[in-house]
Formats: structure tokens, C-alpha cells, sequence
């Protein structure tokens, strides 16, 4: 197969090349699109419930390298709305010891098999999604406009703005939110096992990042002040 006809227009293997990544990138898009949509609605629709940890379970994990670690799943306690008491495990599993005795919020209806546990963690976990979910659904597009022909100068053009003016800013805050939660966590003693170089480096890039995201928003008001 040639790459190119003798008029420098693509050929066969470059048509095909970039129908597959545009393949690729749109399968992942609806994918992400439908585990966020998923969080969303249930974020949304189900009943909400102040639950206590009355226990935890644990179970040893294997990740890609062969390291283990040992997660723990809390059990929670709540009483529903008509005042029927549920005892159910949360479905969110995590390295730190759930502390017994601490009260969570959560979502759930009759027929789950594990109440959805509504926390920071897990908002701030979706919320970096989205931004990975906006940034992939922005190239797949621009590949679908391509191939059909479309003018790209002003989808670049939005796609600029769109990346200087509202990710590249969410990225930042979504960082520093991040190893902020993780530093609260440190220190109100719900996560003990977390080691001193691992605090001083949230420590300082959540410095760092607070410093960047006040420059980078006064250099955008600046330059859209600009005649």
C-alpha cells in the first residue's frame, strides 16, 4: 500500500491510520462519557443517607508491577426514610483504615449490592476525568471535522482558548485540591501510613500550584484587559 498518490493527497495506509486513531479515540470517549454519566446520575438521583462506619474488611491487591498492598472496605450503618436500618458495605476501597465511627455520606436504593459512598475523593477523582474526557473528546472531534473537510483554523482557534482559559486553570486547581485532601487526611490522622517525603511533597507543589494559579488567573485578566 502507498502512503501517498502522486497529487500528495493521502493514501490507503494514512486514511486507515487516521480512521483508527479517530476509532480509538471516540470508543474511549463514549466509554469515559458513560462511567462519568453513570457517577452523575447517581450523584444526582439517589437518596442520600448519613451512614456510620461501624466496620471495615480488608483484602490484599496486586497491581501492574506485582506489588502488594492491603485495601480496606469500610462497612456502614444508616436508617433509611420509612426507617428500616441497612448495614452494607461502601463500594469504595481504599489503603488508609477506615476509622470506626465516622460518619459518611451515601447514596443507595433498595436494589444495590453496595451503597455509593459520596466523598471528596471520589468527586475530585471524577472531576479529573472530566478534564481528561474534555481534552480527548476535543481531538476526536477535530479528527472527525478533518476528515470531513472542515476549515480547522477556527477549531484550533477554540481549542486554544478553551485549553489557556479553562483547562490548563481546572488541571491546576484540580492538583492542588488534590494533594490538599490528601494532606487533610495526613493530618487528621486518617491516614497515618503515609510517609514524611510523601507530605513534604504535597506540601510544597500544593505551595507551588496555590502561587501558579493566582499568577496564571491575573496574567488572563490582564491580557484580556488589553485593547
Amino acid at each position: 500500500m502507498k502512503r501517498s498518490n502522486r497529487q500528495g493527497r493521502p493514501g490507503c495506509l494514512g486514511i486507515g491510520y487516521v480512521s483508527l486513531v479517530v476509532f480509538c479515540l471516540l470508543t474511549f470517549t463514549v466509554s469515559l462519557g458513560g462511567v462519568l454519566g453513570g457517577f452523575i446520575y447517581k450523584a444526582v438521583t439517589l437518596p442520600r443517607y448519613q451512614a456510620r462506619v461501624v466496620s471495615y474488611t480488608s483484602f490484599e491487591s496486586k497491581d501492574s508491577k506485582n506489588r502488594h498492598r492491603i485495601m480496606y472496605r469500610a462497612t456502614v450503618t444508616f436508617n433509611t426514610a420509612d426507617g428500616t436500618p441497612v448495614t452494607m458495605e461502601s463500594d469504595v476501597a481504599s489503603s488508609g483504615k477506615p476509622e470506626v465511627g465516622e460518619i459518611i455520606t451515601v447514596g443507595y436504593k433498595p436494589d444495590m449490592e453496595r451503597v455509593e459512598e459520596l466523598s471528596w475523593s471520589k468527586f475530585l477523582l471524577m472531576g479529573g476525568a472530566s478534564v481528561m474526557l474534555l481534552i480527548i473528546g476535543y481531538f476526536a472531534v477535530g479528527g472527525v471535522l478533518y476528515a470531513m473537510g472542515y476549515k480547522m483554523k477556527r477549531y484550533m482557534g477554540f481549542g486554544m482558548n478553551l485549553l489557556l482559559y479553562f483547562i490548563f486553570p481546572l488541571a491546576m486547581l484540580f492538583l492542588f485540591c488534590g494533594m490538599g485532601y490528601a494532606l487533610v487526611l495526613y493530618f487528621m490522622g486518617l491516614k497515618p501510613d503515609m510517609p514524611i517525603w510523601a507530605v513534604a511533597i504535597c506540601l510544597f507543589f500544593c505551595l507551588v500550584l496555590a502561587a501558579a494559579f493566582f499568577g496564571y488567573a491575573r496574567l488572563l485578566m490582564e491580557r484580556r484587559s488589553r485593547p
